[in-house]
């Protein structure tokens, strides 16, 4: 198992991408700490009130972790896209699969091995932002609430790997890049469009799209609940993401959605692992 996952580490580093996420993260990185020091600057100049600083905190940290789920989220649509198909078509697929091991070990450990590199990476966004306004927006932090946190928003870019894998056993690399991406852009629309809908009514088929879009993804569900534990649940989630626009949360997935999701993730892990044992390659 540890030769496929520092395989698919080289197989990533021989990408353009890798290279380009690393450097769009470096930027996104530097600049976020800027902007957050710039601003704590300034709210200690103008004196602002304890609670103030605090509000400010928490709004910095829903957009830093909302930028930072989006790159982990690109980072996974460009390294897991071709898994199956783009090997295929370069004739590596074969080679690996001539090994006397089932074909569907073979699916698994490609998707354990997308995986730890995914949870490093999604690793160093997390701690990275969370750390910068903890220290220099003063935002609170505490362990119990931060596992928690931590957990659900590795959990989030996993989720999408799954179906991304999944998608590269049926469809060639391009074709499933577009349409992993467009499913991810209608869950990430669907939760904005939710923290829009809370300052008034919206029309049923709306509505019924956005439960639809949660349930075939429920990558923005699993963020928002990410979200919910790090802002300390009930005793300050509920002030801080109230009045936000497409960033509210009026509502919060509960622990029976989160259970849906590994089922979801168990149910794709399966159909991926079937659908690769009876490909033809």
């Amino acid at each position: 198992m540890t030769l496929y996952i520092s395989a698919t580490f080289k197989e990533l580093t021989r990408k353009r991408v890798f290279l380009v996420t690393l450097i769009l993260t470096f930027v996104f990185l530097v600049l976020f700490a800027f902007g957050v020091r710039e601003l704590a600057g300034m709210a200690w100049q103008n004196r602002v009130s304890p609670a103030e600083r605090l509000m400010n905190s928490m709004v910095l940290m829903v957009l830093g972790l909302f930028f930072a789920q989006f790159l982990a989220s690109f980072f996974v649509l460009f390294s897991a896209m071709g898994t199956v198909t783009g090997e295929q078509e370069n004739g590596l697929l074969l080679a690996v699969a001539a090994r006397p091991i089932p074909r569907w070990k073979l699916y698994l450990a490609k998707w354990l091995g997308h995986a730890v590199w995914i949870a490093v990476y999604s690793t160093v966004l997390f701690v990275s932002v969370v750390w910068t306004i903890h220290s220099l927006g003063g935002f609170p932090v505490r362990a119990e609430e931060l596992l928690r946190s931590f957990v659900l928003f590795l959990w989030m870019p996993l989720l999408l790997l799954t179906l991304t894998m999944l998608g590269s056993v049926y469809l060639p690399m391009l074709g499933n890049g577009i349409f992993a991406a467009l499913l991810y852009g209608f869950a990430l629309f669907s939760g904005l469009f939710e923290g829009v809908s809370s300052y008034g009514e919206t029309h049923p088929a709306l509505e019924k799209f956005v439960l639809l879009t949660g349930l075939l993804l429920p990558t923005d569900s699993v963020y928002r609940r990410s979200l919910y534990e790090l802002m300390g649940g009930a005793d300050w989630a509920g002030l801080a993401l109230a009045d936000m626009g497409p960033f509210s949360m009026p509502s919060v997935p509960s622990n029976a959605f989160l259970l849906y999701t590994v089922g979801y993730a168990a149910v794709l892990l399966l159909l991926g692992c079937r659908a690769f044992s009876r490909k033809d390659l």
